[in-house]
């Protein structure tokens, strides 16, 4: 505490201007008796402060101040004025000028005038978040710092550039296997090899985790070359020969996604959000790729993530819009539906009817399907059971997803429902896509020979697309085989397909296998595809996929003429 009878202003403010050069903090003079007060000009930049002198202090002071702690801020100072308190030393909330609350510091020294009253507050500001700007591991700056340079490039800068996000891939898998401290050296090894493919137009900053981030300046904005796509490439081959420098002891691959600005363009925060969400499409599309942002690819991302959305508050809504469809499935020797395989359809108030190829791989992505498939598990063989009252052989065919099998408890879920209901094991078949998982992954493998145990119906659906092998429909030992659409479409006109289909029949009944054709539309189709033996056929040549009604009415219990 000091004692003065003058205080000569002009100086400290002369000596507050040269300190402020040499530190990020804020410094700060608070005139009580003039109620005026005065911060480094920087303070502008970032707080909700017009000027960085002004009279009226107390009240410009309290506006800045977070709501919430006013009180605070008000009790701190009066005391300093009535003497009770004699030191400023508080952590609390300013306004930033994006509208944000940002936490500071706030520590100041009071000098007191001859008779012990309050004259000045000298001190400094610090945001809090500044106090780990320098990340230790790479040595770069941190988002703090880019956002604060990044501010100042766009909204005061005149030059044009581009934000490059980098990420390393999987590199949680590295740090599960070599540990932390490998993990590091592998973030400091790509952050200098970003530094040396960077110009003096760059800088690099450390982002959250495995991300880094390249702010760099461009002579013109509008040119067909993507300079961001350049300098990825760039760092690419330079990581690459750091990792053979190392003798391959271990391989590591960077994706990365590029957005650029012009001056007074756009916001820091909206750069900031495209930069991610083009690296997080470049991580999508299978990562050691570079991907650009593209508005057209955002907006189609955001109305997936509507409906997404949608889709959850349906299954909130105890299934709102979901509903079943029944397409007849047709027993080619007794010439009669053998019965229906159930379709799911789903129809929202906001975004309209949906194909499931749009809104099925969203009930996947989100973890839906499990209680969705649920529901669809019981509301198919609810119509199961209400329609074997009519045809006591009737059988209900029911797609499960490959979520649902490695994700849920699906044959817990399968027999409860069973049981609750009373239906019979001959009246349901469960079909599962061909895809590499069948043969490949074990957690898939296991369930499936699960339904085996259980006297469970399997079916492959879509088989011939891509993955086909007889051996494992065999030791899976699956009851059917629907070979897919695809070959079906042009059975006709391709000797090709004929001989593909009929091959795949005759090998599929020398394992004992049932064979269900589908996609037949036409009566050539029909005629064609029946001297190949299927058992079953299924198509808009009996029906398409229709209402639990209508299928009751036109196609329960009816023979099939042909």
């Amino acid at each position: 505490m000091r004692k003065v009878e003058t205080f000569d202003y002009e100086n400290i403010q002369h000596v507050f201007s040269l300190l402020s050069k040499c530190t990020e903090d804020y410094l700060f003079i608070y005139d009580f008796p003039a109620d005026e007060y005065a911060i480094s000009a920087s303070a502008t930049e970032t707080f909700m402060l017009e000027e960085p002198e002004f009279d009226h202090a107390t009240e410009i002071l309290m506006n800045v101040c977070h709501p919430e702690d006013r009180k605070l801020l008000r009790d701190n100072l009066q005391g300093i004025i009535d003497g009770t308190v004699r030191e400023h030393n508080l952590e609390y909330r300013w306004l930033g000028r994006n509208g944000h609350s940002i936490w500071i510091s706030c520590r100041g020294q009071v000098v007191y005038d001859q008779n012990d009253h309050a004259k000045y507050m000298v001190g400094r500001i610090t945001e809090l978040g500044r106090r780990n700007m320098i990340d230790n591991t790479t040595g770069l700056y941190r988002e703090i710092r880019l956002k604060s340079d990044l501010t100042k490039r766009v909204l005061t800068g005149d030059k044009n550039g581009f934000l490059l996000r980098i990420g390393i891939d999987n590199f949680k898998t590295v740090n599960d296997k070599f540990g932390r401290n490998f993990g590091d050296s592998v973030l400091n090894s790509v952050a200098e090899c970003i530094r040396e493919c960077v110009d003096e137009h760059g800088r690099v900053y450390r982002m959250d985790g495995d991300e880094m981030m390249v702010v760099a300046e461009v002579a013109d904005y509008d040119q067909k070359e993507d300079q961001a796509r350049t300098l990825y490439h760039k760092i690419r081959q330079r990581v690459d020969e750091s990792i053979a420098a190392m003798g391959y002891k271990h391989f590591h691959t960077i994706s990365a996604g590029g957005t650029y600005f012009k001056p007074r363009m756009q916001d820091a925060n909206t750069l900031l959000e495209q930069a991610e969400f083009a690296l997080h499409e470049a991580k999508q599309r299978g990562k050691n790729t570079y991907v650009r942002y593209q508005e057209e690819t955002y907006q189609a991302f955001v109305k997936r993530m509507d409906i997404q959305e949608r889709l959850r508050r349906s299954v909130e809504e105890n299934y709102k819009g979901f509903e079943l469809y029944y397409q007849p499935i047709v027993n080619t020797r007794k010439k009669k539906i053998l019965g229906a395989e159930a379709l799911l359809r789903w129809q929202d108030d906001v975004v309209g009817r949906l194909s499931p190829a749009e809104f099925v791989p969203l009930l996947e992505e989100s973890g839906l399907i499990i209680p969705v498939g649920r529901w669809v598990i019981r509301t198919a063989l609810e119509q199961c059971l209400c329609w074997q009252k009519k045809d006591k052989n009737f059988r209900m065919n029911i797609n499960l997803s490959s979520i649902q099998l490695k994700k849920s408890d699906v044959i817990m879920d399968i027999e409860t429902i069973m049981q609750e209901l009373g239906i019979g094991n001959h009246n349901v078949l469960f079909e599962v896509t061909e895809s590499g998982e069948l043969e490949s992954d074990s957690i898939t493998q296991k369930i499936l020979f699960s339904f085996r145990k259980r006297n469970l119906n399997l079916g492959i659906d879509d088989f011939g697309t891509g993955y086909s092998n007889f051996r494992y429909v065999k030791e899976m030992m699956f009851d059917l085989v629907k070979i897919d659409q695809a070959f079906i479409r042009n059975i006709t006109k391709s000797q090709y397909d004929y001989l593909v289909v009929k091959q795949m029949t005759e090998l599929a009944h020398s394992l004992n296998l049932k064979v269900c054709y589908e996609g037949v539309e036409t009566a050539d189709d029909l005629e064609c595809v029946l001297d190949l033996n299927p058992d079953y056929i299924q198509g808009y040549y009996f029906a398409k996929p229709t209402t639990a009604s209508d299928f009751e009415t036109c196609y329960l219990c009816m023979e099939q003429k042909f």
